[in-house]
C-alpha cells in the first residue's frame, strides 16, 4: 500500500514533532505531513534543543506502520537512507556524506541533518503510530554544521522541492521495507555508515565503553567489539568518533 502524502505547511510552530503527535492521537492518516518555516521549541533526541531558524527544513510524518516495537526503531534508517538519497541529489561530488549511528547525517564530517523517532504502543506490544521528525540544516545552519546549499551544486536549494523529494524517496524506502524487511536497508545504510571498523566511544547513562565499530544487529543496534575481543550490542547511547 503506497503513501498518500497530505503535506500541511506553516510559517511557525512549536514543534512539528508535538503537533503531529496529537494529530496520531486523532486518528489522522499515515502519511500527514506538518512542515514549519521555523520552530520556537524545535527538539531532537533525549530533548535536546534543535536550533530552528528559518532556512531550514523542519517536518514530521506520521506512520502506522503494522510492527513491533523492536522492528519500529528500524524505521530510523529507513528515514536516514531516504533523506540520504535525496541529498544526493543535491550535493556536490567533492563532498563525502556518512551515515553517523543512530540518527545523524553529516557532509565532510559535520552535521547536516538529525532525526527523531517517537512512538506509542498497544496493549500487545505492537505499533499503534510512529512519528518520525526530521530536520536539514540548508541554508542556515547552526555554528559547527554544515548546510546543503553550501556544498551543493545548486545556486540555491529550494526547501519545498527538497522536502518532496525526500518524501518520494521515503516511499520507495518504506515500501521495500515492508515488503522485503530490514536486511536491504541495512546493507544501504551500512554501505555509507561513519567509522565502521574505527575506535569509538560510547556514552551510556553509567559509563563509557571504547571499542571497534564492526556492524549492525538485525534491528540496527550497534556491535561494538571490545579490547577482550567481546562484542557488546549498543541499543542507544551518544557515540564519539575520532573527529567527533
Amino acid at each position: 500500500m503506497s503513501i498518500d502524502w497530505q503535506v500541511h505547511t506553516y510559517a511557525s510552530l512549536e514543534s512539528t514533532q508535538d503537533y503531529v503527535k496529537e494529530l496520531a492521537a486523532e486518528d489522522f492518516p499515515e502519511g500527514t505531513v506538518i512542515q514549519c518555516l521555523m520552530q520556537t521549541k524545535g527538539r531532537g533526541r533525549h530533548g535536546n534543543d534543535w536550533h530552528s531558524p528559518i532556512g531550514n527544513l523542519y517536518m514530521s510524518a506520521l506512520l502506522r506502520p503494522d510492527c513491533t516495537a523492536n522492528e519500529a526503531g528500524q524505521l530510523s534508517f529507513v528515514v536516514a537512507v531516504a533523506l540520504s538519497a535525496a541529498i544526493d541529489d543535491y550535493l556536490e561530488d567533492s563532498h563525502v556524506k556518512t551515515l553517523k549511528w543512530p540518527n545523524d547525517i553529516l557532509i565532510d564530517g559535520k552535521k547536516c541533518a538529525g532525526i527523531l523517532l517517537e512512538s506509542e504502543l498497544t496493549a500487545d506490544g505492537q505499533v499503534k503510530w510512529l512519528v518520525f521528525g526530521v530536520g536539514v540544516n540548508i541554508m542556515a545552519p547552526p555554528k559547527g554544521a554544515v548546510g546543503l546549499q553550501e556544498v551543493s551544486w545548486e545556486i540555491q536549494v529550494p526547501i519545498h522541492p527538497f522536502r518532496d523529494v525526500f518524501i518520494e524517496k521515503f516511499k520507495i524506502f518504506y515500501k521495500q521495507w515492508r515488503k522485503e524487511g530490514f536486511a536491504p536497508i541495512r546493507e544501504v545504510w551500512l554501505s555509507q555508515a561513519h567509522g565502521k571498523g574505527e575506535a569509538i566511544k560510547v556514552r551510556l547513562p553509567d559509563r563509557e565503553l571504547t571499542g571497534i565499530f564492526t556492524d549492525l544487529d538485525e534491528n540496527g543496534a550497534l556491535l561494538l567489539r571490545m579490547n577482550d575481543g567481546k562484542e557488546k550490542t549498543i541499543h542507544a547511547g551518544e557515540v564519539f568518533f575520532g573527529s567527533s
